[in-house]
């Protein structure tokens, strides 16, 4: 495998080479600067325009039309390449700077941020996507965020290393994929997806004794990570952006709105897919709303000591994860058996654990804070706290998204799947989460222009891996209606 992946980074400047006199023809032939398909985005627009309903819906046949506009100059040929042939398909991101923007519609650059926090290094990372459209200046820059047990490779690929979600948009857009503290590590990990010894990788250039894995596994709590994407984001971009935070990550982009450097360049502009909305709301929805379906509460009434990590496995990826859609199904699989094939094709790049601060943050448990704050005092004792972590410092930051102020937006837009069943309930949808997210907005918003739209098709939470190039398309009509 090592032998044919040196091969595959060998070749590349060769086809790439071959590729760069045609693909510049090929860019101004196959995807004009704001081309897509018109009728479908006029349908968009004329659905968000409706200041009246509460949701709103894009059917099935006009989601499954979008797409025109979007191909990459190299059908994403070489990227599929290079994934194919690493091991478990994780690539080395840093390969794809060699490879000519020409080739991709984009330039890629791989960034580090090391940061500091509670007097420890911490280290996030931003695969950047420079897109060779010349009006990508005047959108926004698209900054994805990763939710639990994932990180960039899930939104630049999918399961069988074809374009992702990013790379489609990246031929319109400048784009950024975040991958937050731990979640990635170069070469993917060994170990079994339920083996211990498979920690985050916190610091890419070291291995980390387990005492040390379990104190930071305490410490990523969503302040902490908001300093690193913070630095990552103001020192790599400009201009406008749009923090996207799929699912546990839909924290940060709320919080942001409240940070003196991001919230002037994101103008009042909100962007979610699958992102509900922030904390706060768990337990306020219990009492305004309580027949409400619930969302966000995957680490409610945990009783595993905080430094264990949950854990990816088929029970969990059944429900309501593994759809019809997913690039693994094929013809009779049920939803466990697409489950297990996902797990089994993702157990090396991606991550599949999420530290519990993590859900316990995300969801409306913050009785649970002094238990949190015990447990991380143990921790730090049992490891000699060697860094000097101030565990004040630790403290004031514990659950800081039930503090997460929702007001001064103009333009909200949430964007939701069919059967994305942590957000969206089909079946009574004026019971789903985000119907009573979107409406609390409103509320707290009376001037701004706060809208909630469903993609039709048998999306799941992941709709991301299952029509990429659609969703993408479909994205770049709502951010085109933002800017209106």
């Amino acid at each position: 495998m090592k032998k044919e992946y040196t091969l595959a980074m060998a070749a590349l400047a060769g086809v790439a080479s071959i590729m760069m006199v045609t693909t510049e023809n090929a860019r101004s032939a196959a995807n004009e600067a704001d081309l897509t398909n018109r009728d479908v985005e006029r349908k968009i627009w004329k659905l968000l325009d409706d200041d009246k309903a509460v949701f709103v819906t894009l059917s099935e046949s006009d989601f499954r039309a979008l797409g025109e506009g979007f191909d990459l100059p190299d059908g994403g040929k070489t990227v599929t390449g290079l994934a194919q042939a690493a091991p478990g398909g994780a690539f080395d991101p840093r390969d794809l700077g060699k490879i000519p923007a020409a080739t991709l519609g984009y330039k890629a650059d791989w960034i580090v941020e090391r940061y500091k926090r509670y007097g420890m290094d911490w280290d996030i990372t931003g695969l950047r996507l420079t897109s060779l459209n010349p009006d990508a200046k005047k959108y926004p820059w698209f900054i994805i965020m990763n939710g639990g047990a994932a990180n960039f490779y899930e939104f630049y690929v999918d399961l069988k290393n074809r374009p992702g979600w990013a790379q489609y948009l990246a031929q319109k857009m400048n784009v950024m994929i975040v991958s937050i503290p731990g979640n990635f590590k170069y070469g993917g990990w060994e170990e079994p997806i339920q083996s211990v010894k498979r920690q985050p990788a916190y610091l890419l250039d070291r291995e980390l004794p387990m005492v040390e894995s379990e104190v930071r596994n305490a410490l990523l709590n969503n302040r902490n990570v908001m300093q690193g994407l913070k630095a990552l984001v103001m020192k790599n971009t400009t201009g406008d952006i749009l923090l996207i935070g799929h699912s546990t990550s839909g924290e940060l982009a709320m919080m942001a709105y409240s940070e003196e450097d991001l919230g002037p360049r994101l103008k009042g502009r909100y962007l979610g897919w699958g992102s509900g909305g922030p904390a706060r709301l768990a337990r306020i929805r219990d009492v305004k709303s309580p027949g409400t379906a619930g969302a966000g509460e995957e680490g409610a009434g945990r009783k595993l000591p905080l430094e264990v990590l949950n854990r990816r496995d088929t029970a969990s990826y059944s429900r309501g994860y593994s759809g019809f859609l997913n690039p693994m199904y094929e013809p009779g699989m049920s939803h466990a058996q697409i489950a297990d094939a996902w797990l089994a094709t993702e157990a090396r790049r991606r991550p599949q654990f999420k530290q519990q601060i993590q859900d316990l943050e995300h969801s409306g448990n913050q009785d649970l804070k002094g238990r949190v704050e015990v447990e991380i005092e143990a921790l730090l004792k049992k490891s000699g706290n060697p860094w000097g972590v101030n565990l004040e410092d630790v403290n004031k930051d514990l659950f800081s998204t039930q503090y997460t102020r929702m007001d001064g937006y103009k333009k909200m837009v949430w964007t939701v799947g069919h059967f994305d069943r942590n957000h969206w309930l089909p079946e009574d949808p004026m019971k789903a989460p985000e119907v009573f997210v979107a409406n609390e907005y409103r509320n707290k918003n009376p001037n701004a222009a706060v809208r909630l739209i469903v993609w039709d098709p048998p999306l799941t939470h992941y709709g991301h891996i299952e029509l990429p190039k659609q969703l993408a398309a479909a994205d770049f009509s709502v951010v085109r209606w933002l800017l209106k």
